[in-house]
């Protein structure tokens, strides 16, 4: 455990002024959380301290703390209780929820499904997405008008996840689908009920709840037929290894409940969908806005893929050494997980502040002024034992869908175009953002 001096306690913290019962919740927008507490970390320092209701929140915006802290999961420190019992109130309880011991036990297959040689065994499946991608670009190129690139960057990274991990081929990419929809409720649900200062669901449900809960519950039969299409899979083919994370959890040594197996296939795909899709909007919006940038990719992508449209290996897809700096670069700035949340399981000291046990804190990861060129500093994927397992797909999926992008397209932002904004929903996306494609000749 953490050892330093407490030089400060929760009293002794600056931080905004609240009201009697309320602290700062009505000063909180659900959607724009990373943002108020950014700007209240400019007023009253990286350390400060703000209230929901009863509860007092610790809030950290410096790097070195924050990788302290995160160093120190999962014996020393957890995500907030409050993740745990909202995830398995909801039923989609997995490795990312999870914490101890039941984290260990499941941790051990994500990470051996998403690990570098796996990946690049199964190249194949993101080299097809990317070419589905280019052609749907192609479509927009030609109808001349605005369009919502993350929607189809969502769509592009949900069907590499599904391929990935259960073997299944969405294709939401050619195919009008409501599971993309769908997706797009489930987190931000799981935001609302996270910070809410009591758990109002259980008194009234508002309405964008009720639509969130009808995907949740369309996604679960989809899911259960993923799960059953696997199993009759392994009954007619017993002595092949598994192929994928969902056959993986269901051949494992341990037994998975199907609230486990149903969690972590769950949390596998809308954990790729999001990150990554948002990452690779922001991205096009700096292209869009900024031509030598465009340039300096477009140059770049020329170069390596010649007449192809898109990398055809692994091999050509790390020789992209641009458009991986700007990718990473992109997430330390407009980061799909600007707000870490965690709590320690003793009491403890971090930054010289005393953090009993149970403390409710939230690192922000951005707000923290990481070194760029320092990896081990910087927060976006995480660090310590739970730094994130896709890391590698995230970037490699990326790296082929924005190469593939700058060699064969023009980016820019249509006139008088309103400005994009940032939005949390437990990850933040670039909303409003439509852009102008031109097929490059």
């Amino acid at each position: 455990m953490l050892t330093e001096a407490a030089t400060r306690t929760l009293a002794d913290l600056p931080g905004p002024r609240g009201l009697p019962g309320a602290g700062n919740a009505l000063q909180l927008k659900a959607d724009r959380l990373h943002l108020k507490l950014e700007e209240w970390a400019q007023a009253h320092g990286p350390i400060f301290r703000f209230a929901i209701g009863r509860r007092t929140i610790v809030v950290f915006g410096e790097a070195d703390p924050i990788n302290a802290m995160l160093r120190e999961r999962p014996d020393g420190f957890r995500r907030w209780t409050e993740i745990e019992s909202v995830f398995r109130e909801l039923g989609i309880h997995g490795v990312f929820s999870s914490e101890g011991a039941d984290w260990k036990r499941q941790r051990r297959l994500a990470v051996t499904a998403l690990n570098t040689d796996h990946l690049r065994r199964y190249y194949e499946i993101i080299r097809a997405c990317t070419e589905r991608l280019h052609g749907v670009l192609e479509t927009a190129a030609r109808a001349g008008e605005p369009y919502d690139i993350q929607s189809a960057f969502m769509a592009y990274t949900a069907d590499i996840t599904a391929w990935l991990a259960f073997g299944y081929d969405l294709n939401t990419l050619e195919r009008e689908t409501e599971l993309q929809q769908h997706l797009e409720r489930v987190l931000p649900l799981v935001s609302r009920r996270i910070s809410a200062p009591f758990p109002y669901w259980r008194i009234v449900t508002p309405p964008k709840d009720r639509a969130a809960l009808r995907s949740l519950a369309e996604l679960r039969v989809a899911v259960a037929q993923f799960i059953g299409q696997a199993r009759g899979r392994i009954a007619a083919h017993p002595d092949e290894p598994p192929r994928n994370f969902l056959e993986s959890m269901l051949l494992a040594e341990e037994s998975y409940t199907d609230e486990e197996v149903f969690g972590n296939v769950l949390t596998m795909l809308l954990a790729g969908e999001d990150t990554t899709a948002h990452s690779l909007a922001w991205t096009s919006w700096y292209m869009a806005s900024s031509p030598a940038l465009q340039e300096i990719l477009f140059t770049e992508a020329r170069d390596i893929l010649g007449q192809d449209t898109h990398a055809r290996d692994p091999q050509t897809a790390d020789r992209f050494e641009h458009a991986d700096a700007t990718l990473r670069e992109t997430i330390r700035m407009k980061s799909a997980a600007p707000l870490l949340f965690l709590e320690p399981l003793h009491d403890t000291t971090v930054g010289g502040v005393e953090l009993p046990k149970g403390t409710h804190v939230i690192g922000l990861s951005r707000y923290a002024e990481a070194d760029a060129a320092d990896e081990k500093r910087q927060l976006a994927f995480g660090a310590g034992p739970r730094f994130c397992p896709g890391r590698n797909l995230a970037l490699l999926e990326a790296r082929s869908a924005l190469a593939m992008l700058a060699r064969n397209f023009e980016v820019s932002l249509p006139p008088n175009a309103p400005e994009v904004e940032e939005r949390f929903g437990f990850t933040m996306s670039a909303h409003g953002l439509k852009v102008l494609l031109r097929e490059r000749r």
